[in-house]
């Protein structure tokens, strides 16, 4: 088999451990010679690309993360085989150990990031350890699958790689059939080696500061031709290949102090073009096979396990945020201020104790793979996104006219203006600067334009509120109460 068709730019293997990268190695990686376009302009590198490399820089923390000693059992596991470490990334869960792996590495990528990378390093794999798990329902139609995916997640564990989702199709008229629809990724041309791909997608999150993407149907759409019916690798620097980015929302030069968040980066979005893109018969998972094209939900219960797990580490820091900003202002005294902190405190209890409850509740597929309880993912998703709304206004209603009063580090500095602000502004048990730049993350958290994008990509991550409501119905077992029901009304 191919080895080396996702690896865009393969470097030496690290001295220390041959199966990881440091981040100085991720960011080698990346200048691949990709085709990305950000208003307008070629990007010749997109970790010089400002709008960009804050992004990449934080995700080239964690790939040092991976060797230092407190972060690295969280990141990484030993394989017993060979005695090396590899990616937690790529770890295909078939204990509850597994999991609660997979698990400690969100938490850390989490804290790392506040969260606001929907696509970290540890997600990108789980669409391919789906295929692992449902292999027996895949191998009707590609009995060839398993054999394919195993070599792509050996190589992309041995070689460490950030894999994006891709995923969304582009929007179009919609009142057209599927197979009107020109922009639709479709196979145009099958050869004895591989498949040609033309159309576009949508979204496509980190794939510009990522290595690979794996290229998967959304939910079903009737009458979809045979030849969209495709799950596939291809590398970020695939010819042919090209990823048109949104207008960025951090410029690159955000002050710590000012923006902590923002300072970290984004993860950039975009429409990917594919312009007979090539792809090699052993990274082509499956085609033309409906079982796969019918099977959204089914596939995707490992990624949206991923998600909301990230979701309720993220729902923590809500928690603590409420608490710091009641904590700066001294309002705690006030029933009300407590009261709204107490929502944002069952919001993320609702949610953590879903994801612990899912996982306690795990059960193996019948291809053996470990997957965590859907119906409890399902339900804290749809939580998760429901009240989160909610609980972002929660935070801008706690924070008054502090989130409007934010004064920048340029102007807090001068001479004329220091010595008064620091004795007109000091909180409760925190000094006047600590207290503007509290509002400063807050203001990044729930009212900046990255903010914004970040609440609109959690609202429609995967699936939105409509569609998990629809899943809930399909797949929550109801039949205990109806059983008692009708027994109690003596009813056949």
């Amino acid at each position: 088999m191919t080895s080396d068709f996702v690896v865009s730019k393969p470097l030496a293997a690290n001295s220390v451990e041959p199966n990881l990268r440091s981040g100085r190695e991720y960011k080698e990686s990346l200048r691949d010679a990709r085709s990305v376009i950000l208003k307008g302009k070629e990007v010749e590198d997109v970790t010089a690309e400002p709008t960009l490399m804050r992004g990449i820089e934080t995700i080239s923390a964690y790939y040092d993360a991976q060797f230092h000693p407190e972060t690295r059992d969280d990141l990484t596991s030993v394989d017993p085989k060979t005695g090396q470490r590899f990616s937690n990334a790529w770890l295909v869960p078939y204990n509850k150990e597994d999991l609660y792996a997979h698990e400690r590495t969100i938490r850390v990528s989490t804290a790392q990031t506040f969260g606001v990378f929907g696509r970290p390093p540890d997600y990108g794999s789980t669409k391919a350890i789906s295929f692992v798990a449902w292999n027996h329902l895949i191998s009707q139609g590609d009995p060839d699958a398993l054999a394919r995916i195993e070599n792509f997640l050996e190589v992309g564990r041995r070689n460490n790689l950030l894999s994006a989702d891709i995923v969304v199709d582009v929007q179009a008229n919609r009142k057209l059939a599927a197979n009107e629809m020109k922009g639709r990724l479709r196979v145009i041309e099958e050869r004895s080696d591989g498949v040609v791909l033309s159309g576009a997608k949508a979204g496509n999150s980190a794939f510009a500061q990522g290595n690979i993407g794996t290229i998967s149907m959304p939910p079903p759409a009737q009458n979809l031709p045979e030849e969209c019916m495709i799950w596939a690798a291809v590398p970020a620097n695939a010819k042919g290949l090209t990823l048109l980015l949104r207008e960025p929302l951090t410029s690159g030069r955000e002050d710590e102090d000012d923006h902590p968040l923002d300072s970290l980066g984004e993860e950039a979005d975009g429409i990917l073009v594919f312009d007979r893109v090539f792809i090699p018969s052993e990274y082509v998972f499956s085609y033309k096979n409906p079982v796969t094209s019918n099977i959204y939900n089914t596939l995707g219960q490992f990624a949206f396990w991923k998600i909301a797990t990230r979701l309720s580490y993220r729902a923590e820091i809500f928690a603590g945020a409420a608490q710091m900003i009641v904590n700066a202002l001294g309002t705690d005294h006030i029933p009300a201020v407590r009261a709204m902190v107490a929502e944002v405190i069952q919001y993320a209890a609702i949610l953590r104790g879903m994801m612990v409850a899912a996982v306690e509740q795990a059960k193996p597929t019948e291809s053996g793979v470990m997957l965590p309880n859907h119906t409890f993912v399902t339900a804290g998703r749809l939580h998760a996104i429901e009240h989160y709304p909610r609980i972002m206004q929660t935070l801008r209603e706690l924070s008054g006219q502090g989130l409007i009063s934010r004064v920048p580090r340029e102007t807090w500095e001068r001479p004329d203006v220091k010595a008064l602000l620091d004795e007109y502004l000091p909180g409760h048990a925190v000094s006047a600067w600590e207290k503007n730049k509290l509002f400063n993350l807050i203001w990044d958290m729930s009212c900046g334009p990255h903010a914004m994008r970040v609440a609109l990509f959690e609202n429609i991550n995967a699936t939105p509120a409509p569609a998990l409501r629809e899943e809930l119905y399909r797949s929550y077992d109801r039949s205990s109460g109806i059983t008692a029901i009708k027994k109690r009304l003596g009813i056949d």
